[in-house]
């Protein structure tokens, strides 16, 4: 009986090998299905994922196309714009200082035209007060002539006689001396 047991131990043994032969081959075709239909997912996934990249490079490579299309001129444009504004700066550098300086010049001269004409209105003010008090004077000594008082009469036209003077004094400081006052 030691061998009958040895023996089915033997088989028992031979038979759980071969269970165990099966399921390690089953084992293994399942792992080998499951690894190609990995595989197909992981292919057809990379392939997905290849033309979507694929799509974008080559909308990315389109756009930079159309960026560089319009940044190359823009960039031109930028660089004569700064260009321009240098020249501009040299040449304010160069011609803004003596235009300020005429500018300045002409400023002083409006200045002293100014006053010369404020002094010409004011002399010509002078004058006409003078002229107005000379035509009230004259105008009083024509009434007094005309009412008969003639020792009045002569002292009017002696008075005449100043005013006359003094208008011609006037005047001729105003043509030959520029109206400056004595």
């Amino acid at each position: 009986m030691p061998s009958i047991i040895s023996s089915l131990a033997f088989f028992a043994i031979a038979l759980a090998f071969i269970v165990l032969v099966i399921y390690i081959v089953r084992l293994s075709k399942s792992a080998q299905n499951t690894l190609e239909n990995l595989d197909e997912v992981v292919v057809s996934k990379m392939a997905e994922l290849e033309d979507t990249a694929q799509k974008t490079l080559s909308g990315i490579n389109q756009r930079m196309g159309m960026i560089e299309g319009q940044l190359i001129p823009l960039i031109e444009e930028l660089k004569n714009t700064a260009k321009a504004y240098q020249d501009l700066s040299r040449t304010l550098e160069k011609d803004l200082p003596p235009i300020l300086d005429n500018v300045h010049q002409i400023t002083g001269e409006i200045k002293d035209l100014t006053g010369d004409i404020n002094v010409k209105i004011h002399q010509t003010k002078d004058f006409f007060e003078a002229a107005r008090e000379a035509g009230e004077t004259i105008r009083v000594a024509t009434d007094m002539s005309r009412s008969g008082l003639t020792g009045l009469a002569v002292q009017v036209a002696s008075m005449s006689a100043g005013v006359k003077r003094s208008l011609e004094f006037l005047s001729e400081n105003l043509r030959f001396k520029g109206g400056s006052k004595k």
